[in-house]
């Protein structure tokens, strides 16, 4: 699919994020975690200052098709990649492929030598697809409910 593009996150776009990023674990996610850990995923009263804080201090990117917002994704300098978000309604349509090359080739352009993301059981083989490696099964606890991700690690010469 073409017809879509990448721009800078702006503070008025978080509200959509968060919609996004809330509304893709509840429809996409649910395949691989309970409704308990969904719960504990999902920022129904988030803490906007902290949210906006976080993609702002980052390079932080907002994939958008005119004026609709299809996904974001968010890095640091030194490579970790802490949000990768595409709509449930546009997966699968290349827009986190777009997303995850410009946040890796950022990332590399800013000193980096490797890119690390804690991934989700859902979205490990779609990094994997990347040419991430999974180094690590990570075991984390939120208000006593278990969510387990990937520590996955990318590097240049694994392209």
């Amino acid at each position: 699919m073409t017809g879509f593009n990448l721009r800078n996150y702006q503070k008025s776009d978080l509200e959509t994020l968060l919609a996004l990023f809330n509304g893709t674990i509840q429809a996409i996610n649910k395949k691989d975690y309970t409704p308990q850990q969904i719960e504990q995923w999902v920022q129904l009263t988030p803490d906007y200052e902290k949210w906006h804080a976080k993609l702002d201090t980052n390079y932080t990117v907002v994939a958008q098709n005119r004026m609709q917002i299809l996904g974001f994704g968010s890095i640091s300098d030194s490579g970790k990649l802490d949000y990768l978000y595409v709509g449930k309604e546009w997966i699968g349509y290349g827009v986190g492929k777009l997303i995850a090359n410009d946040l890796i080739a950022h990332a590399f352009k800013a000193g980096a030598k490797e890119i690390t993301v804690y991934s989700s059981i859902t979205a490990k083989p779609f990094f994997e697809s990347l040419g991430f490696e999974s180094k690590e099964q990570k075991i984390n606890y939120r208000n006593g409910v278990l969510l387990m991700n990937y520590l996955m690690v990318y590097r240049k010469d694994n392209e």
